[in-house]
């Protein structure tokens, strides 16, 4: 995936529909007044989890750049990161590191020298197929060691179809280290003879899945993973599977998906047009559901326990009311990345009718073939609009209160950042992790978490509403009686603050972190660092405390 320069973003991204009606319980705004300005930096120590000096463990090739990270509540760290492409293809893998333990090393999870977890029947120079590439960040179960994560990969599988014609199959899929066990948690062998469990539930028999966008959840001993495939037409939805040992051809099971009815409609049909990768709990799991992706006028967050044909409990609502806001106003946008651990949900929203119009420049670096199409259509640059009223909100799940994390204002301008991505025409495969042609898209970066009582803290990105460019981390709790906001750290940080390798005179150049970021304690993020004067670079992972 190829990243522009943050600037302000649109609406995000989601997927379809339901037949069953849940459960809908009211949700109660809660009116809280934001603290207007964003504090200083927190004096917050901060530990290094890998950074550009370190040697990627199973490789001679050290650290050039890392995506946002994930950490569960005991501090295991888990991130995906890779070195540069001099002298052959660039070294990348999943990696983690048990940061609640004093003393422990960077160990490898998956890298491109890893064997795909079987079924895995293809060799390739006398090797079985090897995993080529990680398209979405990883996930970690919140209480637990599994690890989740998408990959790639050449064909894994060799058979024979009905009409006697030798076909290989399988190119991507979902993969986790569950209990020191690599697993195929989901893959696209759901037409191959005896591959029935990874088969589309509910689709006609041998429907495959073609495949599966977003970073997949851990849910207990299950993955929760949105899935797409085509039936005449193309569809999606969410599913989940298990993957113990005692289980090994677990089915899959739907949870929601396109021929299914949106709940809670007071008349008429509407089914979901599109939903969005799910979060999840040990118990069940939550995602963005709208009739359109583009223009949503109905859906919202649905809940569903982790069973056989769940109800759908309806969490939040496009006509739901937003918290401080006048009466009447609703939603226009839920943004589809859902921060959620059980009992506090996390998410993006925007309402209101006013756009501010940016422009959206070109990546300069990433995959070749996408930067040089972004170049090619938009050589002058993007021109789009982005709502001006957007914030983070947290609804507690036992009393139903909806509250209000972070607004734009005269602190902060935008919470959305773009990218460019897709697949050039006449690049790759119809099984590329991306099948659409490269486009921009927005994505917003939150993750709420417990903290104690009926209280969460929360953690986002924002970019400030000041002449300079300025975008950070922010940390905040609701509800709270003086309500604050404390900056972790923004791009005018000094790189020695965060990291003591880092080069002298280099600041903080761009931040990040993920819906898994904040857990008990633990909170885990990327940053990048530049001495604008000598171009010395620097990157990194990082985690502190913050309770």
């Amino acid at each position: 995936m190829s990243h522009a320069q943050p600037a302000g973003q649109a609406p995000a991204r989601q997927r379809h529909g339901l037949s069953r009606l849940g459960g809908w319980t009211p949700i109660r705004a809660a009116v809280l007044l934001l603290g207007c300005s964003a504090a200083g930096a927190a004096p917050l120590s901060w530990s290094t989890v890998a950074n550009s000096a370190d040697t990627m463990p199973g490789s001679s090739k050290t650290f050039n750049s890392f995506n946002q990270p994930s950490v569960n509540a005991n501090g295991l760290v888990v991130l995906r990161g890779r070195s540069k492409g001099q002298d052959g293809q660039p070294a990348k893998g999943i990696y983690a590191r048990d940061m609640g333990q004093p003393g422990q090393a960077l160990t490898l999870v998956f890298d491109v020298d890893t064997t795909v977890p079987g079924p895995n029947n293809t060799s390739y120079d006398g090797q079985l197929a090897t995993l080529t590439e990680f398209p979405a960040f990883p996930r970690i179960g919140k209480d637990s060691a599994t690890i989740v994560t998408r990959g790639q990969s050449n064909p894994v599988w060799t058979y024979t179809d009905a009409n006697g014609t030798e076909t290989r199959a399988g190119t991507s899929g979902v993969y986790a280290l569950h209990k020191g066990t690599a697993k195929a948690a989901m893959t696209q062998l759901g037409a191959a003879p005896g591959m029935g469990y990874y088969s589309v539930p509910g689709a006609p028999a041998g429907t495959k899945f073609d495949q599966f966008p977003g970073a997949p959840a851990v849910a207990g001993d299950k993955i929760a993973f949105k899935g797409n495939f085509t039936n005449g037409t193309s569809m999606t939805g969410i599913y989940f599977r298990k993957i113990t040992d005692s289980a090994p051809t677990a089915k899959t099971k739907v949870v929601a998906d396109t021929t299914m009815l949106i709940p809670g409609q007071p008349v008429g049909g509407v089914t979901f047009g599109s939903t969005a990768p799910p979060s999840a709990s040990a118990e069940d799991v939550v995602f963005l559901g709208l009739d359109n992706e583009e223009h949503p006028t109905l859906g919202g967050i649905y809940r569903a326990p982790l069973a056989a044909k769940p109800p759908l409990e309806t969490l939040v609502t496009l006509s739901d009311p937003v918290p401080g806001e006048a009466a009447g106003t609703s939603f226009r946008q839920i943004g589809e990345a859902l921060s959620y651990d059980g009992r506090f949900l996390g998410f993006w929203g925007a309402w209101g009718d006013e756009m501010r119009d940016i422009l959206l420049i070109c990546p300069t670096d990433g995959q070749p073939d996408v930067v040089a199409y972004c170049q090619a259509t938009y050589p002058q640059g993007y021109a789009t609009q982005v709502p001006v009223h957007q914030g983070f909100f947290v609804l507690d799940t036992q009393s139903r209160q909806l509250y209000a994390a972070a607004k734009t204002g005269a602190t902060y301008q935008d919470f959305l950042y773009w990218t460019f991505s897709g697949k050039p025409p006449g690049k790759g495969d119809a099984d590329a992790e991306d099948p659409e042609p490269p486009r921009w898209r927005s994505a917003a970066f939150v993750s709420a978490f417990h903290k104690s009582g009926a209280k969460a803290q929360v953690a986002f990105k924002g970019r400030l509403a000041t002449p300079q460019t300025v975008d950070g981390l922010y940390l905040t709790t609701v509800p709270a009686k003086n309500p604050s906001i404390t900056t972790l750290v923004d791009t005018t940080t000094p790189a020695r603050q965060i990291d003591p390798a880092g080069p002298a005179g280099a600041v903080v150049s761009a931040v990040g972190l993920e819906r898994e970021a904040l857990r008990g304690p633990w909170l885990a993020i990327t940053a990048s660092m530049l001495d604008a004067v000598t171009g010395e670079a620097w990157a990194g992972v990082y985690v502190t405390k913050t309770k």
